[in-house]
């Protein structure tokens, strides 16, 4: 049995089984009973079951089922009253008669349930003759103690009642502590609420899951993980959980707006078994119940697993309505902070962008305009291979632009003034950073219109305009930093974003920009086909976080292993988008010895511009942004090579074989560094 709960004062499992034994005994002297037995209830698969209690161990052991059980003790359970019965063997109702050890000895019985105010039956009492039968008086007797017995467990309750109210004040002044003076995002009082429902209702752990309405779904970012030595709630955030809001029992409530309390999980079908499995832990028995606000049901709290007995009860259900009204109460002002303090993110993001960008380019567009598609003998002789680089070519790379759009799309249907002064915005809208400027925007532009190229007939026309305008924008906008920093040092980008910081902003400026008046270059497009170029740029966008790569890759390399990967299938073509898009982000480590020993310097100048920036704050730069540890770059790239971009290209070559020649590129080049570490070792 269980027997840690919230509060010592309020009694545990084992000491009322000993008070128990001990009334039970007194009363077994008063009605002259030549033995007692005492049953508690529990929970099990197949339903309630009676537990007598060993006296001698002090533990409890099966003795009969409630609902299909043939003893007197069930019967008085199922019936909820006193029994008298003589001779409880020759009785057809009971084959198991009376008694644990009894073999027909047993000339007559009274059965007598414990019942508390809270209506939870707590206890069976069982008194026994063996050589002469119980009168009325003695059943009279017996009710009378045994009411008595019920009192005290009410009062018990009560104190348990006063207790419970004075933790759920105590609750109320933390919460509005935290409310007004700690709170700088809604997860601090998440905390909060788990650990004081958890300790109201003495259970062993506790979930809170907030609703997403646009997307019909439950989540949660907070785990709770036990206790630590010293008694306090451990609680981890991990990755997100998201599920249906139709799914599980908490999928239930959040539908219903019903309080649902299971005995035992595992038999009830609205069970999710998936939280189990994802957080590793066994959940016997659930109390849950719905955070309404405004008529409106905004979260669903869950314990788990109740610590002062089998099951929850009735009281505990009382206990959590009260509860839940202040749960409500907090998350709703929660809320309100948490939409005040995103809205002034973005107005600070926003101002930050318009101070940058204000500055007209009608002047250059209207230049542009007059020949914005050059000659066939203006084009570089590099231009159709990986190898180009974009940097040689400053002046006229918006006219190549135009060149990579005409090869991929009927010219026709674009408006070449919306085209003139979006990629003219697109360029003004990169910040002159050292390494993530327009130059590398165009630079993955060119070459995931290479792969399409060398994809003859593989790729729609949608998949190849998502592709190249997703290259050309997905660092817009981009300060020189990458997502840790910003998370960090809680700068406004990561008050917005909670994953994938830039590449959510820079999907955020691309939009802007296509929806601008003058700019929106797909406005002649059909809607559906508009949303799905819109979508699938947002896609390959997002592709280009390092943090999803490896899942991607990890995917695609199983199911080409598994023999399993299908061109056609679009999920799997959704995987090649996005590794495409991780290929040509990355592709200066494949191009000529001197354009990748040029870009490297670039890329690591801006990562020490970073590091500075850290160290000015306090924080610790990885090694590879530290400017101290600059001899170590070839040992870095080698590391770079071998983690990331050659598993990259091995597997999109093997996927387009037109992409074979950045493969080749990548190995010759992590030859030279190779050389170059060997080199510094001597």
């Amino acid at each position: 049995m269980v027997t840690k709960i919230a509060n010592k004062n309020i009694l545990c499992s084992s000491q009322i089984h000993r008070y128990l034994k001990d009334a039970v005994e007194s009363a077994s002297a008063t009605v002259e009973a030549d033995k007692t037995e005492l049953y508690f209830l529990a929970v099990t698969a197949n339903g309630r079951d009676l537990l007598f209690l060993d006296k001698a161990e002090m533990e409890l052991k099966n003795y009969d089922s409630v609902e299909e059980g043939t003893s007197v003790a069930s019967l008085a359970v199922r019936e909820r009253h006193t029994l008298l019965v003589h001779a409880p063997f020759d009785d057809p109702r009971f084959p198991k008669g009376a008694g644990v050890k009894s073999n027909g000895d047993v000339t007559s019985v009274i059965c007598v349930p414990i019942i508390p105010a809270s209506d939870d039956i707590v206890a069976v009492v069982e008194f026994i003759k063996t050589h002469s039968t119980f009168t009325t008086q003695d059943l009279q007797a017996a009710n009378v103690i045994l009411y008595w017995m019920a009192a005290c467990f009410n009062e018990i309750n009560l104190m348990k009642i006063i207790h419970t109210q004075q933790r759920l004040n105590d609750f109320l002044l933390s919460t509005t502590k935290v409310m007004f003076d700690e709170i700088t995002s809604i997860d601090v009082l998440v905390q909060s609420i788990m650990s004081a429902t958890k300790n109201l209702i003495s259970a062993d752990r506790c979930a809170l899951f907030l609703v997403d309405k646009e997307r019909n779904q439950l989540f949660a970012d907070y785990f709770d993980e036990g206790y630590d030595s010293l008694g306090a709630t451990i609680f981890n955030r991990k990755s997100q959980i998201r599920f249906d809001r139709e799914k599980g029992i908490a999928g239930f409530v959040a539908q219903s707006g019903q309080t649902v309390n299971i005995k035992d999980a595992y038999n009830d079908p609205r069970f999710n078994r998936e939280i189990d499995k994802a957080t590793g832990y066994k959940t016997r028995n659930i109390l849950c119940m719905p955070i309404i606000s405004k008529s409106e049901i905004v979260g669903v709290v869950q314990m788990v697993n109740c610590m002062a007995g089998d099951h929850f009860t009735n009281a505990d259900v009382s206990s959590f309505k009260m509860l839940s009204v202040y749960c409500a109460l907090a998350i709703h002002y929660a809320r309100l902070y948490s939409l005040l303090h995103t809205q002034q993110a973005q107005y600070k993001v926003a101002v930050d962008v318009l101070k940058y960008h204000l500055p007209e380019i009608q002047e250059e567009a209207h230049k542009l305009m007059l020949q914005p598609v050059l000659p066939q003998n203006k084009i570089p002789p590099t231009f159709e291979s990986y190898d180009f680089e974009p940097g040689d070519y400053c002046e006229i790379l918006p006219n190549l632009f135009f060149h990579i759009i005409r090869d991929i799309m009927d010219i026709e249907t674009v408006n070449m003034t919306k085209l003139c002064r979006f990629v003219l915005t697109v360029r003004k809208n990169y910040r002159p950073v050292i390494y993530h400027n327009w130059y590398h925007g165009f630079a993955v532009a060119h070459s995931v219109w290479c792969m399409v190229r060398n994809c003859s007939g593989v790729f729609t026309r949608q998949e190849k305009i998502a592709l190249v305008i997703a290259g050309i924008c997905h660092d817009l906008d981009h300060r020189g930093y990458n997502n840790a920093f910003f998370q960090k040092l809680n700068l406004p980008l990561a008050s917005l974003y909670s994953t994938s910081v830039m590449e959510q902003h820079h999907y955020r400026q691309t939009v802007t920009i296509l929806q601008s008046e003058g700019h929106d270059i797909f406005s002649d497009f059909d809607p559906i086909e508009y949303k799905e170029i819109l979508d699938m740029i947002r896609e390959n966008i997002m592709a280009t976080d390092l943090a999803l790569y490896f899942i991607n890759q990890k995917s695609i390399s199983q199911e080409l292993k598994d023999g399993k990967f299908d061109i056609t299938n679009l999920d799997m073509r959704r995987q090649l988008r996005s590794l495409m898009m991780t290929g040509a982000d990355l592709c200066s480590i494949c191009k000529p010895w001197d354009i990748q020993v040029k870009t490297a310097n670039l890329i690591y100048q801006e990562f020490y511009s970073q590091g500075d920036e850290e160290r000015k704050h306090g924080v610790d730069p990885l090694p590879m942004m530290d400017r101290l540890k600059m001899e170590e770059i070839p040992k870095q790239q080698l590391g770079f090579i071998d983690f990331i971009c050659s598993p990259l290209f091995r597997t999109l070559s093997e996927i387009v074989p037109g992409t074979k020649a950045l493969m080749e590129g990548c190995f010759s080049n992590r030859v030279k560094w190779q050389e170059m570490t060997d080199q510094s070792k001597k």
